[in-house]
């Protein structure tokens, strides 16, 4: 990754140098790179800590100023009450998901840390509800054979009262969401599913600053991991890996308060 520096506008503070993870830059009359750029891991540290804005990294948009003068920090409390009171929704209104909503959330999200700030992951985005209903049909006909074929996951998963909802007009498997994101990624990049579980979880957490909320869509996962065609049907791209489906809508119902949690196993050392 090839850094610009401006020397118009570089104040010499050193702190690109003082701040850069992988130790490549070196201050002279100005910031250098005289060492392999392709040692760079692309964090931003270097443009984001550039109080004067004379870091641009090649190939990424520029990055935004924020006066820290002006930063408003998230209380404690404020915070801690958004993650506790996070629900995995499963009941949806009929409401649209709005296409420009999406498009704020995912400029968040791709903020998301990844290894390397490589940012492999790719969005396939449903909003169509005839093709989310087709989706979770195919899954349910996937069900419907591993039933008749008596096949071993019948005894982790309930395949047959899912089926039966199904065909009593229910929809178990994507909850008639009027949305269904799926994440996928590079099969050749190994670190791109715990890079797209984080992205996912910053999706999550995101939503209900939008009124909305989502649920992670475990049944399609296991069926898109044990019967391929799902993958196609998607229209995956053929060398991506699937990392994980996720369904979002607007809420059907308000939850009132934040149910009991286990106490955090820790060791102190």
């Amino acid at each position: 990754m090839n850094k610009t520096f401006n020397s118009d506008l570089c104040s010499k503070c050193g702190n690109c140098a003082l701040n850069c993870v992988m130790g490549l830059i070196e201050m002279k009359d100005f910031p250098e790179m005289p060492g392999p750029e392709a040692f760079c891991n692309q964090c931003g540290h270097c443009e984001a800590i550039c109080p004067s804005g004379a870091i641009n990294l090649d190939g990424l948009a520029k990055g935004d100023y924020m006066d820290n003068s002006e930063r408003t920090l998230i209380a404690p409390e404020q915070l801690g009450f958004h993650m506790k009171f996070r629900r995995s929704i499963r009941n949806y209104d009929r409401k649209p998901v709005e296409k420009e909503k999406l498009e704020e959330i995912f400029d968040m999200v791709r903020y998301a840390p990844s290894a390397g700030n490589g940012q492999p992951l790719e969005w396939t985005v449903f909003t169509d509800p005839e093709k989310i209903k087709e989706i979770a049909g195919n899954v349910v006909e996937w069900m419907r054979d591993m039933v008749n074929q008596k096949s071993p996951l019948n005894e982790m998963i309930p395949f047959s009262p899912m089926v039966e909802a199904w065909d009593n007009g229910m929809d178990p498997i994507l909850r008639d969401a009027p949305c269904l994101v799926v994440a996928h990624a590079p099969e050749y990049n190994k670190m791109a599913v715990t890079d797209g579980v984080i992205a996912l979880t910053h999706l999550d957490l995101a939503l209900p600053s939008f009124g909305m909320g989502g649920c992670w869509a475990g049944l399609l996962n296991i069926a898109c991991n044990q019967h391929h065609p799902l993958k196609e049907m998607m229209e995956i791209p053929p060398e991506n890996a699937m990392i994980y489906p996720f369904m979002i809508g607007y809420p059907k119902y308000e939850y009132q308060r934040i149910p009991g949690r286990n106490e955090p196993n820790i060791v102190w050392k």
